[in-house]
């Protein structure tokens, strides 16, 4: 009897020295992915600043163009800003609701949602990185207008 009980405390122990390192590597991924949501919430946050800015110097831009045309263009380009202006603002609200769900506990006790979790980080960052490369974009754009614009002489 006591033999059987040795072995099965044995094997309770084994169970719960393996499982701890599985757990603890769920726990510090866990960590790194709110850790890059939070930076995917401040990059979105300065993509946000970024657009404001150049909102206010299309604005200024604008008011001191006199050619029609020129004023019509940077009014389109004034609406592309404000809507990725808004769609850092709404990537950002998604991230935080995703980091809300990687903080409920019984959720992520799931291992398929776990993956699923997984798969909505990737594109997460995917939506990042590419509104990221559309503001870029923009901003390259506002200057070679603003270049244009400039009277030569």
């Amino acid at each position: 009897m006591k033999t059987i009980f040795s072995s099965l405390t044995a094997l309770m122990l084994l169970a719960i020295l393996t499982a701890l390192p599985i757990a603890a590597q769920q726990q510090s991924q866990m960590q790194r992915q709110m850790q890059q949501m939070q930076e995917h919430m401040q990059q979105m946050t300065r993509m946000m600043d970024r657009t404001h800015q150049m909102a206010q110097q299309m604005q200024q831009q604008m008011q001191r163009t006199q050619n029609e045309q020129q004023r019509h263009q940077m009014q389109q380009m004034q609406r592309m800003n404000e809507h990725l202006y808004n769609m850092a603002g709404q990537i950002k609200n998604a991230l935080e609701g995703h980091q809300m769900m990687l903080q409920n506990r019984e959720m992520m006790q799931d291992q398929e949602m776990q993956r699923e979790m997984e798969r909505l980080r990737e594109h997460m960052n995917q939506m990042t990185n590419q509104l990221g490369e559309a503001v870029q974009s923009m901003e390259r754009l506002q200057e070679r207008f603003r270049q244009q614009s400039v009277p030569n002489g």
